[in-house]
């Protein structure tokens, strides 16, 4: 099969919207939108693993390796589900460092919930910033997971955000966690290297240098 069959004409559905109908245009555009996917992955990958590293050490800390499953600590429904999803995996009781690891994102994002205030003066340590507030850290992180995270893990559009500003504050809340880890992710990370410099626009437009 030819490529646009392999895509699917409803995967370059708003692409060939932004570019106006234009094939060649929407294809430089999707084309546009895996590379800056895939850029954005460093970014992503450090904060996910700096975030559930540094609460699982203080939470390993205050309620033992085992936290996750002390009704104290993991209240809400939607928690202990995806902590029962995580231990259904293995066929003996796992570690804790394999339930970490088995954890999704919206887990360790959960936690900053209002449902899990509870928490917050647990968690507040693992940041190295003044005056962070769990609803700030609770809104920045759900903004990047719906916003960048899962779309990116689902093959979907991103060009249509302002994505320099959405880079500025991953790092901006990786820099929370560790600067150390922020050091390093800015030493390897192409998201700024592979945005256009002007910038992308879309809807019924095509970017002009694409």
């Amino acid at each position: 099969m030819d490529f646009l069959t392999a895509l699917s004409s409803e995967r370059l559905t708003k692409y060939n919207a932004w570019s106006g109908g234009v094939t060649n245009d929407a294809l430089r555009l999707y084309a546009l939108n895996v590379e800056l996917s895939e850029a954005f992955y460093t970014p992503l990958h450090t904060l996910e693993i700096a975030l559930k590293n540094g609460v699982n050490g203080v939470l390993s800390a205050r309620y033992g390796d085992q936290w996750f499953d002390d009704a104290s600590v993991i209240s809400d429904a939607y928690l202990k589900k995806k902590v029962s999803e995580a231990k259904r995996r293995f066929n003996s009781p796992p570690t804790n460092g394999q339930v970490v690891a088995e954890l999704t994102f919206g887990f360790w994002t959960g936690l900053f919930s209002p449902k899990n205030n509870h928490l917050w003066a647990d968690l507040r340590p693992i940041f190295n910033a003044k005056g962070v507030q769990r609803k700030k850290v609770s809104k920045a992180l759900n903004e990047t997971r719906k916003r960048l995270r899962n779309r990116i893990a689902h093959h979907e559009p991103i060009i249509q955000y302002d994505l320099l500003a959405e880079h500025t504050k991953v790092r901006e809340m990786l820099g929370w966690l560790s600067v150390d880890a922020l050091t390093w992710c800015d030493a390897r990370c192409r998201v700024v290297a592979a945005h256009p410099t002007v910038p992308i626009i879309v809807g019924n437009l095509k970017h002009p240098s694409v």
